[in-house]
């Protein structure tokens, strides 16, 4: 028997087929555009995400070599936030707006004067931000209201796969409680911040627990059988932490793919006084997570290859990576990256700091540096805001025994170390990177009654692959500079000066 994990992420997606040994027998992937009408907007076509998965589904059935009638179910999990208007047959009604998406911050500041960042706070378990739906909901009702009324459903990316699969409107509650509509202490939408936003919930999925059966295939438009049970996932970060084992206390994961996310297991709801980090629901029922995001982690080093690293590109061969090359050329770059300092606010500031005017920094450039030192710039920046994140952690009673690496950043040697030596913890990386696919896969095997508790599967399942421990030398030298990179963040906060370069450049573009 096996079971299929469809992942459907930022720049694209996969169709993963796993044995009940956690094994990975097959995958595919497609990669798909997001498209900016302005430097601030993104967005993405739901159909390609249909179609794309749709290709996945039948390259890796086909790799496999297995009958599809062995595969027993199936589970989706996404990235999340991205929200689809669709009509009554499911069918979108405009781009996707996906989660980096900074249009909404006139809702924003409504949300804020209308409800307060408390009641936001202490009823959803978020920040009022541009990164979560329900300002993306509310933005198109404030500027395509044409659009809004004709919106059956506003759909997360794996709600719209499943309605797609079997025509249901269905939500999980961890994709949910990141959409600022859920109440995360009583496990359903709130009537009272709809009403004060002036939304209707009746355009919302119907939210259910992780791992839970809703029925077969009902499309012919797969290469499944259309016996194959459909079972409800998780959004991918809460996904990941349960493929790579945060099943208890103490543990804590950090996921590099576009952005980078950590999550530490949570029995209870905990709120942070601050409001830098937040709360939302567990892939595992009954289980809430502590959560801090970094918008662009990944998505930096993507930028530097694309922009920067054309010889990685063109001297990458058949089948290498170019981010193998850039690898080995940031390893030539010394601690510190030669004085050179990387602030990884490309798309504005997430934890700890949700400031949408932050900009992205490179700071310390001279002629003498080069692509080796902007490379590891990139590695030591991202790093930096990992480690404000684990410190807030640790103010709210998280003591992290080590931390859990996952997605693509993990497979960087040279980067796991600098997350050691720059935190001061060991660092672990699992024997299935894909950690984001085989919690989906967890979910898909308990759903239909292959594994008898889930947090057991995953604690069979989650496998050490290496660790990494931290350099006490190092530590202390990067301690100063990540001191350094606090310091001069909070330094051009305090002075307004993100917001005043905002409001200069939008004077240019008007002119």
């Amino acid at each position: 028997m096996f079971v299929a994990a469809l992942d459907l992420g930022t720049t694209g997606c996969r169709t993963y087929i796993f044995d009940l040994g956690g094994v990975i027998i097959a995958s595919d992937y497609q990669e798909w555009e997001s498209f900016y009408p302005t430097p601030s907007y993104v967005e993405q076509d739901a159909n390609v995400w249909w179609e794309s998965i749709k290709k996945t589904i039948g390259a890796a059935i086909k790799k496999s070599g297995i009958d599809k009638t062995e595969i027993v179910s199936l589970s989706v999990t996404n990235q999340r936030e991205t929200i689809v208007p669709v009509d009554k047959e499911g069918n979108p009604l405009h781009n996707a707006l996906v989660w980096q998406d900074r249009r909404t911050i006139d809702q924003v500041e409504f949300i804020k004067n209308k409800i307060g960042i408390d009641k936001i706070y202490k009823t959803t378990g978020l920040t009022i931000d541009p990164y979560f739906s329900a300002t993306k909901i509310l933005w198109f009702k404030d500027n395509k209201p044409e659009i809004y009324q004709k919106t059956h459903k506003f759909l997360l990316v794996s709600d719209f796969i499943i309605c797609k699969l079997t025509g249901q409107y269905i939500t999980d509650f961890s994709n949910a409680s990141r959409t600022m509509l859920f109440d995360i202490n009583k496990l359903g939408y709130s009537d009272s911040l709809a009403s004060e936003m002036e939304l209707d919930l009746e355009k919302m999925p119907d939210p259910v627990k992780s791992g839970v059966d809703i029925g077969e295939i009902i499309t012919d438009e797969t290469d499944f059988d259309k016996k194959t049970l459909v079972i409800t996932g998780a959004g991918d970060q809460q996904s990941a932490a349960l493929g790579v084992g945060v099943v208890s206390p103490g543990e804590i994961k950090c996921t590099t793919g576009t952005g980078s996310f950590i999550l530490a297991y949570l029995k209870d709801p905990n709120f942070d006084p601050e409001k830098r980090v937040l709360c939302s629901c567990h892939a595992i029922p009954g289980a809430w997570v502590q959560e801090a995001s970094i918008f662009t982690s990944g998505a930096s080093l993507r930028w530097f290859r694309d922009e920067i690293g054309h010889a990685e590109c063109m001297n990458a061969e058949e089948g290498q990576d170019p981010y193998e090359l850039i690898d080995i050329e940031a390893q030539k770059s010394p601690i510190g990256a030669n004085g050179l300092l990387f602030i990884p606010h490309l798309v504005g500031a997430g934890a700890p700091h949700w400031n949408p005017y932050a900009k992205g920094i490179i700071f310390g450039l001279s002629l003498g540096h080069e692509r080796k030192d902007l490379y590891r710039a990139v590695f030591e920046g991202v790093a930096y805001e990992v480690r404000k994140n684990i410190e807030v952690f640790k103010e709210l009673g998280i003591e992290p025994k080590e931390l859990l690496l996952t997605g693509g950043g993990a497979r960087s040697d040279l980067w796991n170390q600098i997350y050691a030596d720059v935190l001061g913890i060991t660092c672990v990386r699992n024997i299935i990177e894909e950690a984001t696919s085989l919690g989906a896969a967890i979910l898909a095997a308990s759903g239909a009654g292959l594994f008898p508790d889930i947090s057991k599967a995953a604690e069979s399942l989650c496998k050490v692959d290496k660790k990494w421990l931290p350099n006490e030398n190092r530590h202390a030298y990067y301690s100063k500079i990540y001191k350094f990179s606090s310091n001069f963040y909070n330094l051009l906060k305090s002075q307004n000066l993100y917001r005043s370069y905002d409001d200069l450049t939008k004077i240019i573009d008007s002119d």
